[in-house]
């Protein structure tokens, strides 16, 4: 039975790793080699499975250090969105892991009134803490399960959109959180029971600054599609009083053009007129008027040109 019970150990253990894993690489994206990212996999697994004790500067800082040189090392972005990373994941993991061992640890007491020597030296004793500590891990699995199924609408979206002046912002917001969980776990009370409260409030502190980034992407967009919309009409209206405006000078010049065809003046001027004006009749217009000017010609510009070639070719002859 508690080969069995080790086993789903493994198990639970390494899913929530997975879980925790998949949910920082929604947030911000890992480097592109894959051997980098086989790295990154197990070494998340040794940072998210560590263990926090009340009062213990070495469990705090080391796995504050470590989480933050993990971020910076494996995976890619702005130094911002890796310090952001830290500021929003480091509360929730410290939280659980301390909730999940202290209350495993406060349910075995209760049910056993054994000591750790007595638990170590009986085989039922041994069985009892082992299936309590297999209950966490799977209680801890399904909180992860159930913040990536809230939260994964919103991690993809942050990223990307966010400016660093509203990465600002939200690590101001996530700040509040990462020093209280920190303070009270370091300086924590003789009854441990106080820093309840204040783990369930970092933990939703930072799930919450999550979906207030995510909110905040979304009135981005939305006013980026406003002002989108407001240039395209103020576009459409430009193109609407432009056309309106060549319509009016068309109506103008169209009724100065026909009063020029219709006041006197010299046969140019008129046939002009009625040519921009009616320019599908410009043809046979040309046509009607080539007549006329042949007929108005001079007789003595043939002889003239006839005369001119034969007096051209005999002086080229002689």
């Amino acid at each position: 039975m508690t080969a069995f019970l080790g086993l789903l150990d493994f198990i639970f253990a390494w899913g929530y790793t997975f879980v925790f894993f998949w949910i920082i690489r929604t947030f911000i994206p890992l480097r592109t080699n894959l051997l980098l990212k086989v790295i990154a996999f197990f070494v998340c697994g040794y940072l998210a499975d560590s263990i926090i004790y009340a009062n213990d500067a070495g469990s705090l800082l080391g796995t504050m250090v470590g989480f933050f040189a993990f971020v910076l090392i494996f995976y890619r972005g702005t130094f911002m969105e890796k310090l952001s990373v830290l500021l929003v994941f480091y509360p929730a993991l410290i939280a659980i892991n301390y909730l999940m061992l202290d209350i495993g640890g406060r349910i075995f007491k209760a049910m056993t009134h054994a000591t750790y020597e007595e638990t170590l030296v009986s085989p039922e004793l041994t069985l009892i803490s082992t299936a309590i500590h297999t209950f966490s891990l799977f209680l801890r699995l399904l909180f992860w399960v159930g913040a990536w199924l809230v939260l994964r609408r919103f991690l993809s979206k942050i990223s990307s959109h966010l400016t660093l002046r509203m990465w600002l912002i939200v690590d101001m917001l996530v700040l509040a959180s990462f020093v209280a969980i920190f303070t009270i776990l370091y300086f924590m009370p003789e009854d441990t029971l106080i820093s309840y409260p204040i783990c369930g409030a970092s933990i939703f502190s930072s799930f919450g600054c999550m979906y207030l980034a995510s909110y905040i992407c979304d009135s981005m967009q939305t006013a980026y599609r406003a002002q989108e919309l407001q240039m395209q009409k103020d576009y459409y209206k430009d193109r609407i009083r432009d056309e309106e405006r060549v319509r009016r000078i068309y109506h103008d010049m169209k009724n100065h053009l026909r009063i020029l065809e219709n006041q006197p003046g010299t046969d140019e001027t008129r046939r002009t007129a009625f040519l921009t004006r009616a320019p599908q009749k410009a043809t046979a217009s040309c046509t009607v008027s080539a007549s006329p000017i042949s007929e108005r010609r001079p007789k003595n510009m043939t002889v003239n040109a006839v005369s001119a070639r034969r007096t051209g070719y005999s002086v080229s002859k002689s």
